[in-house]
């Protein structure tokens, strides 16, 4: 985190970037939070650029977040877009954040940079390499929350299978799901875990629905390595209008632990902001990885 001149602090879910190099289409796209404290008296406008190489923000496209009230905090989901690379490459720089008076973006008070490195890793290639896509019908070892189940209506694979969690209806709490997995990690330098989710959403009253996937973490052994404690994934859903989402693909990393045998947990949460929502989400290909 970092402060100017006390008129506001900014921050990102993470400053190191872990892409996994399968199945990426071409342009990559990558979702990260920005929280930014406005501490000065006044509203600010906000505005953030991006200096890491090869990549540009696309979501806002003109890089405006709109305002933040005196004293208040916001979350703001940012896409960002490269090429897709030939192979693992790994892209440094920052992403500026700047701070205005005004909605014209005209007077400019203060900005902070926010060092990033991005590492795109082939991971499926790697010397020690645990795959499971519960493409035999089964948890592969793991244990699963209530109301998740292995199904074959929904893969990475053509006629693969995966995990499916249950009908969540919407309401005022969103349903939380698992699994964990007691392993030993491989004994490398570098060790990461790679994942995929989809999502579907239906709007089943007669007004539109906002829907989301958020709190996504990886723990090992109870403390967490990767976490995104908001709304990731954010979706308005028109009247009666069934969307389906994904795949989207989640890294972390757990080099901490090379080597040890651990318990790796994955959580996440699905729901929406009204009664009148269901929704389901699948999880697919859990990758572990790990070279020197």
């Amino acid at each position: 985190m970092s402060t100017v001149n006390m008129m506001f602090t900014a921050s990102i879910n993470a400053d190191k970037i872990y892409i996994d190099y399968s199945n990426l289409p071409d342009p990559i796209s990558h979702k990260f939070v920005l929280n930014i404290q406005n501490q000065s008296v006044n509203t600010l406008y906000f505005k953030i650029l991006s200096y890491i190489s090869n990549w540009s923000i696309t979501d806002p496209s003109n890089g405006q977040l709109d305002y933040v009230s005196s004293g208040d905090s916001k979350n703001y989901i940012i896409t960002m877009s490269r090429s897709r690379p030939s192979g693992e490459v790994t892209d440094a720089g920052y992403l500026r954040v700047q701070a205005f008076t005004d909605s014209g973006y005209a007077n400019k008070i203060g900005e902070v940079n926010l060092g990033v490195t991005v590492y795109i890793e082939d991971l499926e290639n790697w010397t020690d390499v645990i795959i499971n896509s519960f493409d035999d019908g089964t948890t592969q070892g793991w244990t699963i929350s209530p109301y998740l189940s292995v199904v074959n209506d929904r893969s990475i694979e053509a006629g693969g299978y995966s995990l499916k969690t249950y009908m969540v209806t919407g309401g005022t709490s969103p349903s939380s799901f698992y699994l964990e997995k007691t392993m030993t990690l491989p004994n490398r330098n570098k060790v990461r875990i790679n994942f995929y989710k989809s999502l579907r959403f239906s709007a089943t009253s007669s007004y539109s629905i906002n829907c989301y996937l958020r709190n996504v973490s990886v723990k090992v052994s109870g403390n967490k390595t990767f976490d995104i404690p908001s709304d990731i994934i954010f979706d308005h859903v028109p009247i009666g209008q069934t969307h389906d989402l994904g795949w989207y693909k989640f890294t972390a990393d757990l080099s901490a632990y090379k080597g040890q045998t651990v318990t790796v947990r994955i959580e996440w949460q699905i729901g929406g902001w009204d009664i009148g929502v269901n929704a389901w989400s699948w999880l697919d290909r859990v990758v572990i990885a790990g070279k020197d």
